[in-house]
């Protein structure tokens, strides 16, 4: 009795002066509008970087599960209870407190504060969209109020988020308010109009509705102005999650005995580069060939957090300290690409014209890293319309040039996108037009996420679907 009470007055010490009301501490009343967007960016991030997107990278070829509850993942045995994590980011973080930022934002006239939670919003119910297809949006965050939310449909899921980034274009414009919780962009209103029109070519690029995909790429990220989530070398607080789960959480369970570094690796059969292309640059940034990553990557590639043959000093794409990508320059030129070859009448000019500015970039190796080491051999020439003649460097099949030109496009969306969501996306909305190798033994391969089992066991309007069930926009004929 003598040490409980002790011990009693010694808590009772440490909580002097602070609030013991349980809603207080929550009350939007006594939190900074700064504090719920820094909370908004961070939940971006854990949902961009969570687990979901290495079960789609596993999918598309980017990885393999090599261990654990992984080696089902790797043949498409999946539960819902694997989807919970970042369903509760999207609703019970992000989109809640959007909410709550949007009545104070609006009441304190910040509406570069609200634009910039707009972005964020349209940037995670856009994927979300894409990784379930119907999902609740109109109805969610609501509770109380609405118990059980229903289910919009995926095409009123874009439009929603399309017109939530029309409306962040128009707040960013009012220039009123200050966005000093952004640690994305530093609330720089130009950039996040940019990355804004970038968002909007995303997603009119998964609609199918490629002249608007032009329009707002042609208005997107620019040079330099990529949204990045900022990563340092500090476990539990910001260290690349990807680095967390391959260095110290799960060693060993997620490798890459999978197609994408063997499109990459000049010294296999699949290898892409030509006259124009050297490929070691990147395959050295996004993997590590067997013998290089501590004894795990004996079985095979690895993906690369660090350069042991450099004794570690540079990182790699899943290093701890660097940045994620969401959306970026890369992503909005070949976007531009696809779509001018996408519309009703292709324009491989254009659609050139923007493959070159990328390959114009990644010469100069500076995507790959900026140090000499992972630079190395890095070479990307322009292509000219020849390339993918019958017999051209870039057609060696026989194809037709225009069909040549996008399966190039598409290759490099593919090896662009490594360790991305958008790289899953692809493979499901064009069918897999590039014909990724399926799991040993499988004939079709996942088509979505399953919803998490607290949604199935809460929510009566949950759909009855399974992996191998297509997404709506997805099901029509790329």
């Amino acid at each position: 009795m003598l040490f409980l009470t002790v011990g009693l007055d010694a808590c009772k010490n440490l909580t002097n002066g602070y609030s013991t009301d349980t809603i207080k501490i929550t009350d939007p009343s006594v939190i900074n509008t700064s504090n719920y967007l820094s909370g908004i960016e961070m939940s971006l991030i854990a949902i961009y970087e969570g687990e979901l997107v290495q079960y789609g990278g596993i999918w598309c070829d980017y990885f393999t599960g090599e261990d654990r509850q992984y080696i089902g993942i790797n043949s498409y045995i999946v539960n819902a209870g694997l989807m919970e994590d970042t369903w509760r980011h999207i609703y019970n973080n992000l989109l809640a407190n959007h909410v709550i930022l949007e009545a104070k934002a609006i009441s304190e006239s910040n509406y570069s504060a609200l634009a910039i939670s707009q972005v964020n919003v349209a940037l995670a119910m856009g994927l979300t969209a894409d990784l379930w297809g119907d999902v609740p949006f109109e109805e969610a965050a609501k509770y109380p109020a609405i118990v059980n939310p229903k289910f919009d449909a995926q095409s009123s899921v874009y439009e929603q988020a399309q017109k939530l980034l029309s409306s962040a274009i128009a707040n960013f414009e009012k220039n009123l308010g200050n966005a000093s919780g952004d640690f994305f962009l530093g609330g720089e209103k130009d950039k996040w109009i940019r990355v804004a029109n970038s968002a909007k070519a995303r997603y009119y690029l998964h609609t199918k509705e490629y002249e608007n995909a032009i329009k707002h790429g042609l208005l997107g990220i620019i040079l330099g102005e990529n949204l990045m989530a900022p990563h340092g070398n500090s476990r539990y607080n910001n260290m690349n999650l990807y680095y967390a789960f391959l260095r110290y959480d799960r060693p060993g369970t997620l490798l890459a005995n999978s197609y994408a570094p063997t499109l990459l690796d000049v010294g296999h059969p699949n290898y892409r580069g030509n006259a124009k292309t050297d490929e070691s640059a990147r395959f050295r940034w996004y993997y590590h060939a067997p013998g290089g990553l501590d004894p795990y990557s004996k079985k095979g590639y690895q993906p690369n957090y660090a350069c042991r043959d450099a004794n570690r000093k540079y990182n790699g794409f899943f290093g701890s300290d660097t940045s994620f990508p969401l959306i970026t320059y890369e992503e909005t030129k070949l976007i531009l690409a696809e779509a001018y070859m996408k519309q009703k009448s292709p324009d491989p000019a254009n659609a050139l014209l923007h493959l070159n500015a990328l390959r114009q970039y990644y010469n100069t190796g500076a995507p790959f890293k900026s140090n000499a080491f992972l630079r190395k051999n890095c070479k990307y020439l322009d292509y000219v319309i020849e390339d993918f003649s019958d017999g051209g460097i870039e057609n060696k099949r026989g194809e037709n040039p225009n069909a040549a030109l996008l399966r190039e496009i598409l290759e490099e969306r593919y090896v662009s996108f490594i360790g991305q969501f958008e790289g899953w996306t692809d493979m499901r909305r064009t069918k897999n037009y590039l014909n990724l190798p399926l799991a040993p033994g499988k004939t079709e391969y996942p088509k979505r996420m399953l919803y998490p089992s607290s949604e199935v066991n809460t929510n009566v309007n949950t759909p009855n679907l399974g992996l191998f069930d297509e997404v709506p926009l997805f099901r029509t004929p790329y």
